[in-house]
């Protein structure tokens, strides 16, 4: 193996250790400047310095903008979200190996691997320096904690790849593991840094570090992925009950109740401190490290502070708007006698619904004024303008900046309201925290695996009513009736899984490509939006909320290919620059 001497790297350039944390917490502000390759691993206070530049690579919102490098991209790649630019986003599902979308997952998660590989490899130096002992151990952890996401996600994305552990040349790539070595791999790790780490901390500069519950919950998702191709189902299943069970059993997380605990987990308040079902959340600071999330999603007729424009690319699709039930009855909307009014679309709905999507006739900021007071009218239809009368009388009209037939404009005329902050100024400064992973994912984590290990069909869909009671609606028997097979479950568990994290981040990617769904969800390959009128031609009169595939826009279309969608090819550039990583994996 090739290896190289120690050297200076990314994690060492600390102006980005001061990160993720919207309030105060574990990322202390320490005068950095006077920390270099010398002085760097002889103390404690060193290391923590180095892990907490490790912590500020864990890939959650877009830093500078680019939506590629971030967790919530993924929701482009199925069928809940599409991309104005298609093809040279993969929006429209080409991943062959020259796309780019392949190269920012790899190139990425390699240079963070391998700081983890130097910061594993330097540690040691500082060890007998450390007054406690396990905490020497517990930052080792946290370290090796980042190393197995990243290889957990490379796992799922590519399958077999290299399996670094050591520091090596930045351009050294030997040939690839297989996708089983590599799974187990991350399997052991995750096992023994749950061993080591935490079930939480109580002191307030310890506050958002990993936990024990973190890595239980990161196995479980691990273990989850892999249905469709590990050869030991049953183990799978087994091992992520447990792992789930643990998490859930050690009351440490609860769900936020009610509609406005559900809201406010996209908000500037629900970072680790204080959220209940926080168990794994990247915190962000406007002055160390903001994320340009807002820039990417905001329409076009919102504020933009200093920025010329937003650019407004991603929009949520018909097909998700669809798929939320009515509140009062948990029905699908295209159900005989659900009382689905399509003149009247929101109403009765899912709250989590209006939670996630900007819809026609939302006040939001306008451009160019103080982020809160001069509002308008959001409105993406070419031929409504809704006006919104305010308790004192005021009107406030829409403006056409949002048609979705002018260019530049996201086209499906649904936007985004989860994560969003309206009321600011400089949407490139964001800081509303991003929750990697939430106790909901591992109650419905956990039902899942339930089923799949022994079909236990009664404890899977208690699981699943504590998720749809929370936010009001009716439990799975009042929806649903009697569930008499296992393949019934599944489908309630994923629907639940689909509007609960919706245009959050990749679990409905994950979904779809572990339990095989895209020949069904991409039977039509078009992608839809609003619906405009008769023939797609815009008319005032069409409904809002008409169901009339023949009447909504098509915004994009895909092409849908299995042995593509299902597992990524090494990217182009990378076998190219290392060709061994076109070798038989070993």
């Amino acid at each position: 193996m090739a290896f190289i001497q120690l050297k200076n790297s990314a994690i060492y350039t600390i102006v980005g250790l001061l990160t993720l944390t919207s309030c105060e917490s574990f990322l202390d502000r320490e005068p950095l400047n006077e920390y270099s390759v010398a002085t760097v691993y002889k103390t404690e206070q060193d290391i923590r310095l180095a892990l907490n530049g490790l912590y500020a690579q864990i890939r959650g919102f877009n830093e500078d903008g680019n939506p590629k490098e971030s967790e919530y991209y993924y929701t482009i790649f199925t069928d809940d979200a599409y991309d104005r630019r298609g093809a040279q986003q993969s929006s429209d599902l080409d991943f062959s190996p020259s796309q780019r979308a392949l190269a920012f997952d790899w190139q990425p998660r390699y240079k963070m691997i391998r700081d983890v590989n130097e910061f594993l490899a330097r540690a040691p130096q500082a060890q007998e320096n450390f007054l406690n002992p396990e905490l020497f151990e517990r930052y080792i952890a946290e370290a090796r904690f980042i190393r197995a996401l990243n290889y957990a996600r490379l796992n799922f994305l590519f399958g077999a790849v290299p399996l670094l552990t050591e520091p090596t040349d930045p351009n050294y790539f030997p040939t690839r593991t297989t996708r089983e070595k590599v799974f187990d791999y991350v399997n052991k790790e995750l096992s023994e840094i749950a061993e080591i780490l935490p079930e939480k901390y109580t002191v307030a500069s310890e506050q958002g570090r990993i936990t024990r519950g973190a890595a239980l919950a990161i196995k479980a998702r691990h273990l989850l992925n892999a249905i469709d191709w590990y050869p030991d189902k049953n183990k799978l299943y087994t091992q992520a009950a447990e792992a789930a069970a643990n998490v859930y059993n050690s009351k440490v997380y609860s769900l936020d109740q009610g509609e406005t605990g559900y809201q406010n987990l996209f908000s500037r308040t629900a970072g680790s401190t204080n959220s209940n079902e926080a168990i794994l959340t990247l915190n962000y600071n406007r002055d160390f490290k903001s994320h340009g999330y807002q820039v990417v999603i905001l329409p076009k007729g919102a504020f933009s502070g200093s920025r010329a424009n937003n650019s407004n690319y991603v929009g949520a699709t018909d097909a998700l708007v669809e798929v939320y039930q009515m509140k009062s009855n948990g029905k699908p909307i295209k159900e005989t006698n659900a009382g689905y009014n399509p003149a009247k679309p929101w109403e009765n709905r899912d709250p989590r619904l209006t939670t996630t999507i900007l819809k026609g006739g939302d006040l939001i900021p306008i451009k160019g004024g103080d982020g809160l007071n001069n509002l308008y009218v959001y409105d993406a239809h070419p031929r409504k303008s809704p006006t919104v009368t305010l308790d004192n009388g005021q009107v406030i009209s829409a403006l056409d900046t949002d048609d979705v037939n002018k260019n530049g404009v996201n086209q499906t005329g649904y936007g985004y309201k989860k994560y969003m902050d309206f009321n600011f100024i400089e949407p490139q400064k964001g800081d509303i925290p991003y929750h990697f992973i939430r106790f909901s994912e591992v109650i419905l984590m956990y039902a899942e695996a339930l089923l799949g290990r022994d079909g236990n069909i009664q404890e899977s869909m208690a699981l699943v009513s504590e998720v749809r009671e929370r936010v009001g609606l009716p439990n799975v028997s009042i929806s649903y009736g009697a569930v008499n097979n296992v393949a019934e479950a599944l489908t309630i568990i994923l629907h639940e899984r689909r509007v609960e994290f919706a245009l959050e981040g990749p679990q409905r990617y994950f979904d779809i490509r572990r339990h095989r769904l895209g020949e069904q969800v991409f039977e039509d390959l078009n992608v839809y939006g609003i619906p405009l009128g008769e023939g797609r031609r815009a008319n005032a009169n069409v409904l809002e909320g008409d169901l009339d595939t023949g009447k909504k826009i098509i915004v994009g279309r895909r092409k849908f290919n299995a042995d593509q969608y299902y597992l990524w090819s090494i990217p182009l550039e990378a076998i190219q620059q290392n060709p061994n990583l076109a070798n038989d994996p070993v």
